[in-house]
């Protein structure tokens, strides 16, 4: 029964897990908002709370009292990290002297089998390249997108400077929806609220934005263990055996000396 109970445990929380919507709420107005929603809790994150003083928490016995906590921290982070650095010279010191009792050609050759044991620097980039698409790829599919708000008011010093601005800022938020529209879910598009607007009476630029993002961890996680899973493959694959080294494009070096040059032909 136990095993049971545990295992229905296992299966509700992976059930919760690849389901449950994590709502991301991003707005700015005066200032910028962000506040999180799961199971229907919010989370606010942005403004920040300001904190509020007690004076109670300020007589002389609980000032001391702090002073030696922060103290008794700080002696230990200096004890933990003088450790660490002991620790580091340590096995520097061993691995200098197991180099040490190495021949010139016994070093070189460890040289040679560390850099033959890795793979080309330019194998390395292009699989991390196309592990970032691949991601990036899934990643943004599992996006749900709403833009409630989004308004822009561009100023400058002169009317041209801002016309000129006012172009670029049209055309990158065009641009972007595109992207989104593309690679994303975007929901309610028709019903986005976006302006993009002169404005000859400011010297700057003015946002105003109401942005929702809805995703499940699963789909994230998902994500993350897929392109994982394909850098694993891709590395295993790219990385050279030492037993089996694979045919160098270079034509053979050849010992033997030089042919001499053939007689000239007779007359």
């Amino acid at each position: 029964m136990p095993a049971l109970i545990a295992l229905c445990c296992i299966v509700l929380f992976f059930v919760i897990l690849f389901t449950v919507h994590i709502n991301v709420r991003v707005a700015m107005k005066d200032d910028m908002t962000l506040a999180l929603r799961v199971l229907g809790i919010p989370i606010k994150i942005l403004p920040k709370k300001e904190k509020t003083y007690n004076p109670k928490n300020y007589t002389l016995g609980k000032i001391r009292k702090r002073d030696a906590k922060a103290a008794e921290k700080a002696a230990k982070a200096a004890e933990k990290k003088r450790k660490k650095k002991e620790e580091k010279e340590k096995k520097k010191a061993e691995k200098k002297a197991e180099l040490e009792k190495l021949t010139k050609e016994e070093r070189k050759a460890l040289k040679e089998q560390k850099k033959a044991s890795r793979p080309p620097v330019t194998e390395l980039i292009s699989l991390a390249l196309n592990v970032t698409k691949f991601f990036f790829s899934r990643f943004f599919g599992k996006l749900h997108i709403r833009v409630v708000k989004l308004h822009i008011r561009v100023g400058a010093k002169d009317a041209m400077t801002a016309a000129v601005i006012y172009g670029l800022a049209n055309q990158s938020v065009q641009y972007t929806m595109e992207f989104l529209r593309k690679f994303c879910r975007v929901d309610k598009y028709s019903r986005s609220d976006i302006r993009i607007e002169p404005d000859f009476l400011i010297e700057n630029i003015a946002f105003e934005f109401d942005i929702n993002v809805r995703v499940t961890l699963g789909g994230v996680l998902g994500a993350i263990i897929k392109a994982g899973w394909k850098f694993l493959v891709g590395y295993i694959k790219i990385k050279p055996d030492p037993k089996n080294p694979k045919p160098s494009a270079k034509p053979p070096r050849s010992d033997a000396p030089p042919c001499p040059d053939a007689p000239p032909p007779s007359a």
